[in-house]
């Protein structure tokens, strides 16, 4: 039977430092070698690492430390080293130095069977990685022999955890949520067993078994919570309805769409999915019906939109899974109507107040404004009046970034280097905005002074170990920024729900399991 080995040479330290001669007297290797095969490797490190502080990029010297690391159990500092040496050395030293790495990564999954199963099957299966990289490339026997060892040994590890957690599954004492976790684990076995070597009999045959046992576990576990009829209590600011709870349901969809995945031509699981999706759509629209209802008994804009972007969510959510959900489609009409109202109620008191402020404020105040008409214009598109309010509104910012841009481009006759950069910041991000909502050669132009300007004085502060400071009064000169709003960034896109594999490989957590390594 063939044998995993550190192959004959796997010990054999390289003349680390030949070629052009250093300024420092060099290492002898030779001398080394004795001491490594006579149980001194730790004083062997002890020199290397010695002369690596001195030539730390020596590919050769970086190999002979990853030896002398492996050879006193050191093996992910073995790894470290050996990672630089393939990096820097020729094809010859990176060839040698992947196959130990091959040889590291076996000896650490050795290491953690006892306390980490996980990270002995990543450790052999990297190992396997190298070792495989090196046969593609040449007929050297010594890879493929610790290859095919390797992979025998995985393969034991692997299908007897198979089977084990197999069995304890169908157990009958074994509870369900128990059963599902031992299907679930047989199966990632049984499924890593075939793919480390394809023509195993054992793997294939327990890969199918344990897919359909996982597969109508979790259509029989996700169906019970799809069709759960548990309500969740109002808190003391909701409306005093109790809703379906809908997290309870989605989490069962999520393991009836895992069970299709696995067995997606099975006409029963696609019977349950179906209905589970119904269900779901139900109390995901029951729920933005209640948050539209507690919106009206919210006395602040802020708070407002906030819960009706959560109704808007959530039916958006429903019409995901059923995209002819009508009560959907009704709930989410009246959801962009209330939610464009209160944009257009607050763009017009901003629009209202803003020539009662300064100019940089004003500024603020009326982009604010258009954001939340052209938000509001998105939702109900055909709204000529929401459409009228914003351009009206974006000629009135135009006109007053333009007037802020010309103050702020005026020198006034005295002040500090400082100053003038807060000063043309503020000029140069008027203009910017104003170039974005009303395109000019004359805004060109004075943008382009200005930020010449600019990077001057920026220059020269720099020269000096200064930087801009705020304009008297503790306010920039930033208010033509263009703003989010008070809310932050508009929520009112469709969200992106059920992406693939935003979540991992499956839907639901029970299946995207955190692996230990």
């Amino acid at each position: 039977m063939r044998t995993w080995k550190h192959s004959g040479r796997v010990l054999g330290l390289w003349l680390a430092l030949g070629g052009s001669a250093p300024l420092w007297a060099a290492l002898d290797v030779v001398p080394l070698q004795p001491m490594m095969t006579n149980g001194q490797a730790a004083a062997v490190l002890e020199k290397l690492a010695a002369e690596l502080e001195r030539d730390p990029d020596n590919a050769r010297l970086l190999y002979d430390h990853g030896l002398a690391a492996y050879a006193i159990g050191q093996y992910e500092d073995s790894l470290v080293s050996l990672d630089r040496a393939e990096a820097l050395g020729n094809r010859k030293v990176a060839r040698k130095a992947r196959f130990q790495k091959g040889n590291a990564e076996f000896k650490l999954g050795v290491a953690a069977r006892q306390t980490n199963l996980e990270e002995t099957i990543a450790r052999w299966r990297e190992s396997l990685r190298q070792y495989a990289a090196l046969i593609r490339e040449s007929d050297d026997p010594e890879p493929k022999g610790n290859f095919e060892y390797v992979r025998r040994e995985l393969m034991t590890l692997l299908l007897a955890d198979a089977k084990r957690n197999l069995d304890e599954a169908n157990r009958k004492e074994t509870p369900l949520a128990q059963k599902l976790e031992k299907l679930r684990n047989a199966f990632e076995r049984y499924t890593a067993a075939q793919e480390t070597d394809p023509q195993n009999s054992e793997a294939k045959a327990g890969e199918q078994t344990s897919r359909d046992q996982l597969a109508d576990a979790l259509m029989k576990e996700g169906t019970r919570k799809s069709q759960s009829t548990r309500l969740v209590q109002p808190r003391g600011n909701e409306a005093p309805i109790p809703r379906p709870d809908f997290k309870e349901i989605e989490e069962g969809v999520a393991m009836i769409e895992d069970a299709a995945q696995l067995k997606p031509d099975d006409a029963g699981i696609k019977d349950a999915l179906q209905q589970g999706k119904e269900r779901l759509a139900d109390a995901l629209t029951f729920n933005a019906r209640i948050l539209m209802a507690n919106e009206l008994q919210m006395p602040w804009p802020k708070e407002k939109l906030a819960v009706l972007r959560m109704a808007k969510e959530q039916v958006e959510k429903a019409l995901d899974k059923v995209p002819d959900h009508e009560p959907a489609k009704e709930t989410l009409e009246a959801v962009n109507r209330r939610l464009a109202q209160v944009m257009e109620d607050q763009a017009d008191q901003l629009a209202e107040n803003a020539d009662q402020q300064s100019l940089e404020q004003k500024t603020m105040m009326l982009s604010q404004s258009l954001d939340f008409y052209q938000q509001a214009a998105e939702l109900q598109p055909r709204q000529q009046e929401l459409k009228n309010k914003a351009e009206n509104t974006q000629n009135r910012l135009e006109e007053a970034l333009s007037k802020l841009a010309d103050r702020l481009m005026q020198e006034p006759r005295s002040e500090s280097m400082e100053q003038k950069a807060a000063r043309l910041e503020g000029a140069e991000q008027a203009l910017s905005q104003l170039q974005g909502l009303e395109p000019s050669d004359e805004t060109g132009e004075k943008l382009e002074q200005v930020s010449e300007q600019l990077d001057g004085i920026r220059q020269k502060l720099a020269e000096q170990g200064k930087q801009a400071m705020p304009n008297p009064g503790g306010q920039q000169p930033q208010m033509a920024q263009q703003p989010q709003g008070p809310m932050g960034p508009p929520m009112d896109a469709p969200p992106r729900v059920n992406t693939p594999g935003a979540k991992g490989a499956w839907q639901s957590p029970l299946m995207n399991r955190a692996q230990d390594y």
